[in-house]
């Protein structure tokens, strides 16, 4: 009988060569002490913090960023408003500047606010 074990010079018997089994044996001659693993542990956590920190202030930044925009759109909105009014005043003035009572009451815009149609 010649199977795979017996090839080996070994019987399906040893518990120590049977099937789905480890034949070395891992010997640790380095092992960490309770300090060591305390520093890995309050290394970790530090590094883990240090990221979240980082990705929540990128957050911030893109707050930030909208908010500068958005200001941007309301004072370009404002001075369309107001170049609109000055237009009025150019086309109703054109005509006559002396009769025209339109154009010398007009006041400048004060909202920012635009309706589209």
């Amino acid at each position: 009988m010649s199977t795979y074990y017996a090839s080996r010079r070994m019987t399906r018997t040893s518990a120590a060569w049977s099937r789905n089994r480890n034949a070395v044996r891992h010997d640790q001659r380095i092992s960490l002490g309770p300090v060591s693993h305390i520093t890995i542990l309050a290394v970790l956590v530090l590094l883990t913090g240090l990221l979240f920190t980082s990705q929540s202030s990128k957050v911030t930044d893109y707050d930030l960023a909208i908010a500068e925009t958005n200001s941007e759109i309301s004072e370009l909105e404002a001075y369309r408003d107001s170049l609109a009014v000055e237009n009025a005043k150019i086309t109703a003035v054109a005509s006559d500047p002396d009769v025209n009572d339109v154009a010398t009451t007009m006041v400048d815009a004060s909202s920012a606010a635009f309706v589209s149609e």
